[in-house]
């Protein structure tokens, strides 16, 4: 009995300091104050990059895009251009511009800058996601466009389904 209450009495203590030495060397780990949190970014770590995506921060600003006068689905310019993820920047439009969204993959999202100071309607992908059909915009068929990117405005696309874009404009 003896020996038993020894062996507990040991076990106990290692245990004890066991868990005073995880507690000691297993802090938190220091956030680190980075410049930018882009991946190429000799400071990035993956503290800041996991930060910058679920803040929205450090986004890519595509080139400024010189938009189609051209009206309809056929001959508007196409952001598939842009980078993926990218804040597409529309900086030059003579007149109403027209520009067509990427095919709608479900979870997809699509930001466009309109500081220009004419009005930029939206199309569709002429390539749907489904062949034969067109992809929607706020449930309206491709070859309408979302009118809603007036002047100095910023238009968030969200693709909640295949084929199908959610679209709204904020000043």
């Amino acid at each position: 009995m003896r020996k038993s209450f020894i062996g507990s009495l040991t076990g106990t203590l290692l245990g004890g300091l066991l868990l005073l030495a995880g507690l000691a060397l297993g802090g938190p780990l220091p956030q680190p104050g980075v410049n930018g949190p882009s991946l190429g970014d000799p400071t990035s770590n993956l503290y800041s990059i996991i930060t910058a995506y679920t803040m929205g921060r450090g986004l890519q600003v595509s080139p400024a895009l010189s938009v189609s006068q051209s009206s309809g689905q056929a001959n508007c310019t196409q952001l598939s251009q842009t980078p993926a993820y990218a804040i597409a920047n529309v900086g030059t439009s003579a007149g109403t511009g027209y520009v067509c969204l990427p095919t709608a993959l479900s979870g997809h999202w699509q930001v466009i800058a309109n500081p220009t100071g004419q009005t930029i309607d939206l199309y569709s992908s002429a390539t749907s996601y489904l062949p034969g059909t067109a992809d929607t915009i706020n449930t309206t068929a491709g070859g309408t466009a979302y009118a809603g990117l007036t002047t100095h405005k910023v238009t968030i696309c969200f693709a909640y389904a295949n084929g199908a874009w959610a679209c709204g404009s904020i000043t």
